[in-house]
């Protein structure tokens, strides 16, 4: 105690705690608890990664069609958001990967309005200011579900839940909270939690069924029948995953899913 000015001062030595790139405690027990999935996810980023080399192909008709580079474009972030929420959860940082999960929301769905609007993507292009001013997250939605206005709510909430996590809300430091002694601290050290971890793999599959599914809306015409087998293939199994583990607070899932 500094008794000059009544501050408690803490001797760096008394309390380290160590912070890597790589958490191999946190990882072994995630990889242990569910080694199906974790497979599932890495098997899906290589994919991701696999199936961009399609829109290569189709490099001779972006000027023509906007929307191919706009769907290339969004299909890529997604693809290294995955690849980054699989490194978060591997090493306990859930609220981290909720971060990243809002940010690739706002891809997919720009992705199926692309689809939806092609003749819009220019304007993505030429005036994003204005673009951003004009489709805003809940014009982009409403007009992605037009025709099926009960998901709207859904996603709506789904999206809210994510902004606590991305947004300065106290609701997002709750999984970070600890209470020892009744004394409650944010957790500086990253822990597994297994239900936190669900939640997250969920969040994932779903990210990736999602973008999947947009990118070959617009590139079908450049699929082989190799890749469209194994994007069947693997979307059920992903499915599977997300009817297991997507249980984020607040929202429908029955009316986003189906």
């Amino acid at each position: 105690m500094d008794k000059d000015r009544g501050i408690n001062t803490v001797d760096n030595n008394c309390d380290k705690r160590i912070t890597d790139l790589v958490n191999r405690n946190i990882m072994e027990k995630t990889k242990q608890a569910f080694p199906e999935e974790i497979k599932l996810l890495l098997k899906s980023t290589n994919f991701m990664r696999r199936v961009t080399k399609v829109a290569g192909v189709a490099i001779p008709y972006f000027d023509k069609q906007p929307t191919l580079r706009a769907v290339m474009d969004l299909f890529c972030r997604n693809r290294e958001l995955v690849h980054f929420s699989t490194v978060c959860l591997l090493n306990g940082g859930y609220a981290e990967t909720k971060i990243l999960s809002r940010a690739a929301t706002e891809n997919y769905l720009l992705i199926r309005l692309f689809n939806l609007r092609p003749e819009i993507a220019e304007h993505w292009f030429s005036n994003p200011e204005a673009f951003r001013k004009e489709w805003r997250p809940e014009v982009i939605r409403k007009t992605v579900f037009d025709k099926s206005p009960n998901k709207i709510e859904g996603y709506t909430k789904y999206y809210g839940v994510l902004c606590d996590y991305s947004h300065p809300s106290f609701k997002g430091w709750i999984e970070q909270m600890k209470r020892i002694n009744n004394c409650v601290s944010i957790g500086c050290a990253p822990e597994f939690n297994a239900d936190y971890a669900s939640e997250c793999i969920g969040l994932m599959c779903f990210t990736i069924i999602q973008s999947v599914k947009g990118f070959r809306i617009a590139f079908e015409q450049w699929y082989t029948q190799e890749l469209r087998s194994e994007e069947d293939i693997l979307a059920k199994k992903l499915l599977e995953m997300v009817y297991r583990h997507f249980e984020v607070r607040f929202y429908d899932k029955k009316k986003m899913i189906s």
